[in-house]
């Protein structure tokens, strides 16, 4: 009977530790949640501000790419109209040449442009075909309609430029062949003669001359053309490779 005091003395000691522990433990707890509980309330609230924020953001955003993609696509209109506009006045442009060219060629025939040329080389196109170094030209040749004779001749076409670095002036032979006769014509208004030349290897044109020898006349008519000019545009011929020569009389 003395021993069970002891043992019971313990026990009461133990429950007191842990009844002291315990309520250790709440007040703790309670003081935290006091402490915290301010700071969690504060950090939802920005939380909340800056969902909102991000929220008007995004709102801000869709409606600028809305606007960035309706201005593009007016850009993109307006650049289609000026480029349709652009092409329009160049077809006007050239259209507008085309019927100048065309006025001013029957005024030279009918003597109302205010010179009064006889035999004249009015007009030479030049293009190149699809073979290398072969060029087709197309010459137009005309004479006042006052004067009512047929006019006969033969045409030189002289070649200047250089070849393996020296200045040359090639003939017609060298530039259409040996077997290619000399150019003649014979019209009363107007006519047109096409051919084609063939530069030789490692020949730099830069001028290209014609000269019309008509029977009755001691001076030819000549006028020269400037080579980068001449070339400058035209899409390629198809022709075949071996250059021919071919005239039409009016």
């Amino acid at each position: 009977m003395p021993q069970s005091r002891p043992k019971r003395s313990r026990t009461g000691l133990g429950l007191l530790v842990l009844s002291v522990l315990t309520g250790a433990m709440i007040l703790t707890h309670f003081a935290t949640l006091r402490w915290s509980a301010p700071e969690l309330v504060a950090a939802r609230d920005r939380l909340a501000l800056l969902e909102s924020e991000i929220e008007t953001l995004s709102q801000r955003l869709d409606s600028t790419r809305t606007r960035l993609a309706k201005a593009e696509e007016e850009s993109r209109v307006t650049r289609q109209a000026n480029r349709l506009l652009r092409e329009e006045e160049s077809a006007r442009q050239a259209e507008l040449q085309r019927l100048q060219g065309e006025l001013d060629f029957f005024r030279r025939l009918a003597g109302t442009s205010g010179t009064q040329t006889g035999l004249a080389v009015y007009q030479l196109e030049l293009t190149p075909s699809a073979s290398p170094r072969v060029y087709r030209f197309v010459l137009t040749l005309t004479q006042n309609l006052r004067r009512s004779a047929i006019t006969t001749g033969t045409v030189e076409i002289t070649l200047e430029g250089t070849l393996d670095d020296r200045p040359v002036t090639l003939p017609w032979n060298r530039i259409a062949g040996d077997e290619m006769p000399t150019p003649t014509f014979r019209f009363k208004y107007f006519e047109q003669l096409d051919g084609f030349l063939t530069l030789p290897e490692g020949f730099t044109p830069m001028r290209l001359t014609v000269s019309l020898q008509a029977k009755g006349q001691k001076k030819p008519v000549t006028r020269g053309f400037d080579w980068a000019r001449l070339t400058e545009s035209g899409p390629p011929d198809p022709v075949a490779d071996t250059p021919a020569w071919s005239g039409g009389r009016h």
